[in-house]
């Protein structure tokens, strides 16, 4: 008779301890599995719960929303009041308004506006936005830029930048899409009037335009010297091009608002519940006006 072999030796002595070994990580192993897929579902829920709370929150557009006319993209620094903006402007009625805060995602939904229809986008302020920024600009029909009136010394640079970047963005110079610089929070004591904002911002874009064109400048011939005279003359009409597009107003003369090819209006806005919302029905008519445009 032959002898057993060494695998069922080890089955018969101490080889089922390592079985049932074995057997206990791989059922430990599955459950695990199960759990993270189960927790990931729920979240996935819980995320389109919330964005159909809010309307939709998408970092991405569909060929369907790309084609919208009748789109009006909020925009601003952080904590201006967008989207306590969007939020009034979605719901008129004081009494169906949610408490808002900062977003930390984009905000869109349909809303009816003086008997017109527009899809409204609220883009949070934080640069890491930017890309979903430059994504909703082409497709606005007019872009309302909100500024926090009570801060707006402090924030003057970065407010000035993110105005120049939407303004100077090439299919909002092509469209000379309308924009409302709306200047929030006029019931803070602090608060300075649209034309002292006005001023403030006008003196920090003409300092930017300065050194933003400075910059181009630079890298413009550094290129050119790079490439050598013979390969320069196409890069010479390409830097020129983007010196063109990147350009606000006119060459020589200290930037103004009037000089640019879109309509900019200014308005005071106070956007507290329970405070005197002045400055709602001034937007609401720009957005119906703008709409029918």
């Amino acid at each position: 008779m032959a002898e057993p072999t060494p695998f069922l030796q080890a089955a018969g002595s101490g080889g089922i301890g390592l079985y049932m070994l074995v057997g206990t990580l791989l059922i430990a192993l599955i459950g695990a599995l199960l759990w993270y897929v189960l927790n990931q579902q729920s979240a996935a829920i819980s995320s389109q719960s919330m964005a159909l709370a809010s309307g939709n929150s998408i970092h991405g557009l569909t060929s369907a929303q790309r084609k919208r006319n009748n789109a009006i993209v909020v925009v601003g620094p952080m904590g201006a009041g967008k989207t306590a903006l969007w939020t009034r402007l979605r719901f008129p009625d004081s009494a169906t308004q949610p408490e808002t805060q900062t977003s930390m995602s984009v905000n869109s939904a349909e809303a009816h506006i003086n008997e017109s229809k527009a899809y409204l986008v609220d883009i949070p302020g934080h640069q890491k936005y930017r890309l979903d920024r430059d994504s909703y600009l082409p497709m606005a029909r007019g872009i309302i830029f909100v500024v926090d009136s009570a801060r707006v010394t402090e924030t003057v640079r970065t407010t000035a930048e993110l105005i120049y970047d939407v303004l100077a963005n090439k299919k909002v110079q092509t469209n000379e899409t309308p924009m409302l610089l709306l200047c929030n929070k006029q019931d803070d004591p602090m608060a300075l009037s649209n034309t002292r904002v006005k001023a403030l911002l006008e003196d920090e874009i003409d300092k930017l335009r300065a050194s933003r064109q400075a910059g181009l400048d630079s890298l413009r011939d550094a290129h050119v010297a790079a490439s050598g005279a013979a390969a320069g003359g196409d890069d010479d009409d390409a830097a020129a091009d983007e010196r063109t597009s990147d350009f606000l107003g006119y060459d020589g003369k200290k930037f103004s608002f009037e000089d640019l090819p879109n309509p900019i209006q200014i308005n005071e806005s106070s956007l507290v519940l329970g405070h005197d919302m002045s400055g709602l029905e001034l937007i609401e008519n720009w957005v119906a006006d703008t709409l029918h445009s």
